[in-house]
């Protein structure tokens, strides 16, 4: 009897998520509107956070800029400029040190406002087998790939709800 409810289950909900499926490829799922919206990149002076920066950017979005590379960071932000953005403000984050991190956020808060949009891409790509890494750069990978992430949410803290 349980076999039968379980396959009875799974056949219904089958069912459902295929007609849902077949909806949507009708139906388009509304897109948020980020006009206006302050949104922060870290790891915006390259690679995939220069490309999501752009993409805000041509969404009219304000961008708050972050990366250890401030030649990187600049021409980010002066090609968001251009694609745009109706704000940029381009800062210098070590996202591997929590005080940095936090320095930088509250300087964000004060001279642009609360974030709502928080995009965590800064990283490091080593591009070298485990083995091969020293001690000093897997810290470092660990810091900016793994804990910067924790760090990263105290620009955001003020904007949520409960607040």
């Amino acid at each position: 009897m349980n076999f039968l409810l379980e396959s009875l289950v799974t056949l219904f909900l089958s069912l459902y998520y295929i007609l849902e499926a077949l909806v949507l490829l009708v139906v388009p799922v509304r897109r948020k509107n980020v006009s206006g919206e302050i949104v922060l990149v870290s790891g915006a002076g390259s690679g995939i956070g220069r490309y999501v920066a752009l993409e805000f950017a041509r969404l009219h979005a304000t961008l708050v800029l972050w990366d250890i590379n401030e030649e990187g960071n600049k021409e980010t932000a002066r090609q968001a400029r251009e694609k745009g953005a109706s704000g940029v403000y381009n800062y210098i984050c070590d996202c591997s040190k929590k005080s940095s991190v936090y320095e930088v956020a509250d300087k964000v808060k004060r001279e642009v406002g609360d974030v709502s949009i928080l995009i965590n891409n800064a990283g490091i790509v080593t591009g070298k087998k485990f083995i091969e890494s020293s001690d000093d750069l897997l810290e470092k990978t660990m810091e900016v790939n793994s804990l910067a992430h924790f760090w990263e949410k105290h620009v955001c803290l003020s904007y949520l709800p409960w607040n």
